[in-house]
């Protein structure tokens, strides 16, 4: 990348204009960034038809030929493009959405996949979209950044989809050192620490006012009526007035939180965004922060950098950014403790000013242009590692077969013949009762159609196929020591597709799990416009996918297969397929050479 502009993608999963604390640090980021000279464009849904239908002729342009259609000028203001339009995430309203799935999955992958971006980032990687299955599609650097850890306790449910879809990432980053320690114990790997800026000209500094400011964003209201309950009986000369930051929408839902006993000394203030947000700030000296979920979010750095006195619920993102002087952290939900330090600070106003010089200290140490420059150098320091270290080939894709079995009137030489004819270039031979049958193809092939050796196993609970075997697997055993037999020989296990083969059901699969490598997604079973579809809906949503014809005639063979990369053994046959795609042929149709691009894959089909 040497010091030339860079051509960045900036991924959101939430819609712009932005609504919601990710959209705006994922704006600030990209004007901080193009400030710096790069040519930066921002990928989201987008709110309204119009919006939309922009974001779709710009894609269509693209795919067209058009390889400026979604780049923006370098240093000029970023280009929003929107990739789907934007769906409400529920009926109840939280002022953020999020895009359609099926839409944003294709925008994103034409978009990634054929704009010539040197840097792919995408923003909250766990949010609900297809956004990082999308990723392994971008052909220059690419970046996650995780800005809430909260979503991480339902990883448990889907971890090896994510593990699987994470592995593409080149660079992981997390807001803080806490957060950092937090994602590396539930998806281990490396992970650089880049906190948030602020701007510091939405930011006001201390104004001297008396008030009282609670952020209290979520929809319940839980964290509103806790420290409520604490103020009432408080004495409204100390306190001043009492100002609410709450969700963007119906502010008088929340204000029908407040008791009556506090409702005149109590304004609401919606959170529009950074600007109302200020205003908000500028009527107090203290800011309450009562939820866990409120205290790890931006807001706490701008109450810190308008030099209040912040006293949060206690987090590891708290207490990293408030220290042991910039404010205090409390337990979440202990009314004695907030009671308590609530008059503590009333009653201290030497105590206030302390904290709040500290805290504006801290919180106006960084801005969004620190940022920008962190990232740069990143950037630029993944692209400088040596091209090739993993020991891949980076080759145009090749179409392979992966499930084709032998029977009468399709032997060795008639699988070879018919591989040769349509140009498939790697075909995994898994036929019943061993691996005789795949070794024989592997002796008789040329050198340029490489062969997996496979066996179709018929355990107790259904069939499933095991892939790279050097000895073939017994009949008649459970499901999980079938798996495991497959893996103790540094084998592959796919489960192929119930339209093909009398899989196990899904309640013995989810009991095996963690033995699964793949999935088969593809089969000529069914037309070809909906089998392809189906199985990229697979691929998005994490799974690793492959695709055979199950081929026991010569004209069967090459129906079904993926457009991938050529690999040497398991381990690069997995990388392999995290970037393959799904193909359809018609029966007995003598194939072209394979193409990389997307538009020529889609014509394969």
């Amino acid at each position: 990348m040497s010091d030339s502009p860079l051509r960045i993608a900036l991924v959101s999963p939430h819609a712009f204009p932005p609504g919601d604390d990710v959209g705006r640090a994922v704006a600030a980021e990209a004007e901080a960034l193009a400030r710096r000279g790069h040519a930066v464009t921002v990928l989201a849904p987008g709110k309204g038809r119009q919006a939309a239908d922009a974001g779709r002729r710009r894609i269509e342009a693209l795919e067209a030929g058009d390889a400026d259609a979604v780049a923006a000028e370098p240093g000029g203001p970023p280009l929003v493009v929107a990739t789907s339009r934007a769906l409400r995430k529920s009926t109840k309203g939280t002022g953020r959405r999020l895009g359609g799935p099926i839409d944003s999955a294709s925008g994103l992958e034409i978009a990634l996949g054929l704009g010539g971006f040197d840097v792919a980032h995408l923003h909250e990687p766990l949010a609900p979209s297809p956004a990082l299955a999308a990723l392994r599609h971008a052909t220059g650097v690419r970046a996650v950044t995780f800005h809430r850890t909260a979503p991480l306790a339902g990883v448990a449910f889907v971890r090896p989809l994510v593990d699987r879809a994470l592995a593409q990432a080149d660079l992981r980053i997390a807001l803080s050192g806490a957060a950092r320690h937090v994602l590396a114990g539930v998806l281990p790997g490396e992970y650089e620490v880049v906190p948030e800026g602020i701007d510091p000209t939405l930011v006001p500094r201390a104004t001297g006012n008396d008030g009282i400011v609670i952020v209290a964003r979520d929809r319940d209201r839980t964290g509103l009526r806790f420290v409520l309950r604490a103020l009432i009986g408080t004495d409204p000369l100390l306190t001043g007035p009492i100002t609410v930051i709450g969700p963007p929408d119906a502010p008088q839902r929340t204000r029908a939180a407040v008791p009556k006993a506090l409702r005149e000394r109590v304004s609401v203030v919606p959170d529009a965004g950074g600007t109302s947000r200020a205003e908000a700030l500028g009527r107090g000296r203290i800011a309450l922060f009562p939820t866990g979920d409120e205290a790890g979010t931006p807001v706490l750095r701008e109450a810190m950098a308008a030099g209040l006195c912040v006293l949060a619920a206690r987090c590891p993102e708290a207490d990293e950014a408030l220290g042991a002087d910039g404010g205090m952290t409390l337990p979440p939900f202990s009314a004695e403790a907030w009671a308590d330090a609530i008059a503590g600070c009333l009653g201290n106003p030497a105590r206030v000013a302390m904290f709040g010089a500290e805290a504006e200290r801290r919180g106006r140490a960084r801005t969004w242009d620190d940022v920008a420059a962190d990232l740069e150098g990143l950037y630029r320091a993944v692209a400088a590692r040596p091209e090739g270290a993993d020991g891949i080939a980076v080759e145009a894709p090749v179409f392979a077969d992966l499930r084709v079995r032998t029977g009468p009137g399709l032997g060795p030489r008639e699988i070879v013949q018919a591989a040769l004819e349509r140009d498939i270039r790697i075909v995994a031979v898994a036929a019943p009762g061993g691996i005789e049958p795949a070794l024989e193809v592997h002796r008789v092939a040329p050198d340029r159609l490489q062969v997996i050796v496979g066996q179709e196993i018929d355990t107790r609970e259904g069939v499933v196929v095991g892939l790279f075997l050097t000895h073939s697997v017994p009949d008649g055993l459970s499901l999980e020591d079938s798996l495991r037999r497959v893996r103790d020989q540094g084998g592959i296990t796919v489960i192929p597709h119930p339209e093909s083969a009398a899989a196990p059901p899904a309640e013995a699969l989810r009991a095996v799990g963690d033995l699964i490598d793949c999935h088969e997604g593809l089969t000529p079973a069914r037309a070809a416009a909906h089998a392809t579809e189906a199985a990229l809906l697979l691929q998005r949503a994490g799974l690793v996918v492959t695709a055979g014809s199950g081929a026991a005639a010569p004209a069967e063979v090459g129906t079904a297969g993926m457009l991938m990369r050529p690999f040497a053994g398991p381990e690069q046959f997995m990388q392999a397929l995290g970037d393959a795609r799904p193909v359809r042929r018609r029966r007995g149709l003598r194939g072209r050479g394979a193409r990389s691009s997307r538009r020529a894959s889609q014509q394969t089909t």
